[in-house]
């Protein structure tokens, strides 16, 4: 498998951790909290803030709500360095300033005040168990994977049947330090456990299978997330690759086709790929269409080759009439006179042997034909015999005659034609004698 395309069945599977945004930060995701509810130690019964200090952190939590960092801040700050309040209340008092800091977006400091509130001891046992969740999320988050495995593993000690997504947070732990085989056997456990698996599970277990080339496992897999996740292209994209890599290319341009009718293909590359495979597979109609409208509206670029992609599939479409225009266009940017000996071609199966002649001249006058030049000499020798210009095409047939694979038929020609003049010569004596 190339370097290259290695590379990008990694890129797109690499499972990164998403910042835990502010209106999503919370101690523990709800799914997960129903279904640690039951599985939580014992804890002593909740202590309860006074009247006093409930009306303050309720004062914080609207400021916070409004978007009023700072006053928020005054309010918990002022709670916290004050002595009117119990230690648990200060708690609360630092946990909510830890929420005020991640609302900013200031994950960093987050985590630090976090950690306070966890390190003060004085939370409710389920309290801190949560907030020992919530900071390996935020680790990762802070690009922390070592710290955030010491949280997750400290929580998972105190924790009698831990949940599917806690083993799919340490399998994207354990993909972020590189240790495929750990992020493989959590995962799995993950995806075992769930009815409904999340598709970041299936996304860490296909990145452990592409980055050891498990194209084999890795196939199954994808087979399932694109019917379970139709609208993901990066899953249609890896489908294709990977088929591709399996030697499977009707199955790969099948995915390919299923990512081109759901208006997937977005970029000029990826509309010409899809074009040139549809070209490929012996339908040359429909990837004129595409390359048609997508250099229409400016979808794929106006390229000398993508003409020419446009051109070559009309003509396979045996549509001679429609590759004129694109043909011209990209032979006037093309540096080699190639394409315009094509525009002679495509004029000459409609018998318009002028405007075949006059864009099989102006190929030869660019050059640059490399191994098309012998029959470009021959079929502009042909088309100016049809012209009835016989001593020129005589003259061009002579330079076809310098090549040895059209030598022959040049030759061929230049006798037939010279029999023509010399009979043509002979029948305009005879008829100035007769007069």
């Amino acid at each position: 498998m190339s370097k290259l395309r290695f590379s990008s069945l990694i890129l797109i599977f690499s499972f990164m951790a998403s910042p835990i945004m502010p209106d999503a930060l919370r101690l523990i995701d709800t799914a997960t909290a129903q279904e640690e509810k039951k599985k939580k130690p014992k804890t002593r019964r909740s202590q309860v803030l006074s009247k006093g200090a409930f009306n303050q952190i309720t004062s914080a939590q609207e400021a916070l709500s409004e978007g009023n960092h700072e006053t928020a801040m005054n309010i918990l700050q002022n709670m916290m360095k004050s002595d009117r309040y119990k230690p648990y209340e200060k708690g609360v008092a630092q946990q909510t300033y830890a929420y005020v800091w991640a609302d900013k977006g200031d994950y960093t400091r987050a985590l630090v005040e976090f950690e306070r509130a966890l390190n003060l001891g004085v939370l409710p046992e389920q309290v801190q168990l949560d907030l020992t969740y919530n900071l390996a999320q935020l680790s990762i988050a802070e690009d922390k994977p070592k710290q955030a495995l010491r949280y997750l593993n400290r929580w998972f000690s105190q924790v009698e049947d831990p949940s599917a997504s806690a083993y799919g947070l340490k399998a994207q732990i354990y993909l972020i330090m590189d240790n495929l085989k750990q992020a493989e056997k959590n995962v799995n456990k993950a995806i075992s456990m769930s009815d409904s698996p999340k598709e970041s599970w299936y996304r860490i277990l296909l990145s452990v299978y592409l980055q050891q080339e498990r194209y084999k496992e890795a196939l199954p897999i994808l087979e399932v997330v694109v019917d379970r996740f139709p609208g993901k292209k990066a899953f249609w994209q890896q489908l294709s690759a990977v088929y591709q890599e399996l030697g499977m290319e009707k199955k790969a341009f099948t995915a390919q086709q299923a990512m081109h009718s759901q208006d997937m293909l977005k970029t000029s590359k990826e509309l010409v790929r899809i074009a040139q495979l549809y070209l490929y597979n012996d339908f040359p109609y429909k990837a004129a269409k595409i390359l048609d409208k997508g250099l229409k509206d400016g979808s794929i670029k106006k390229t000398s080759k993508n003409w020419e992609l446009l051109a070559t599939s009309w003509m396979h479409s045996r549509e001679w009439k429609k590759s004129r225009s694109p043909l011209l266009k990209a032979a006037s940017k093309s540096k080699s006179g190639k394409l315009f000996a094509q525009l002679g071609q495509a004029y000459i199966q409609d018998e318009d042997w002028k405007n075949a002649e006059k864009y099989l001249v102006k190929a030869v006058e660019k050059g640059k034909l490399e191994k098309r030049e012998s029959n470009t000499f021959l079929v502009l020798g042909i088309t100016q015999a049809r012209l009835g210009k016989f001593e020129k095409a005589i003259k061009t047939f002579r330079k076809a005659g310098d090549f040895d694979d059209t030598a022959k038929d040049a030759f061929k020609w230049i006798r037939s034609l010279e029999r023509q003049l010399a009979e043509k010569a002979r029948a305009e004596k005879e008829k100035q004698k007769t007069s």
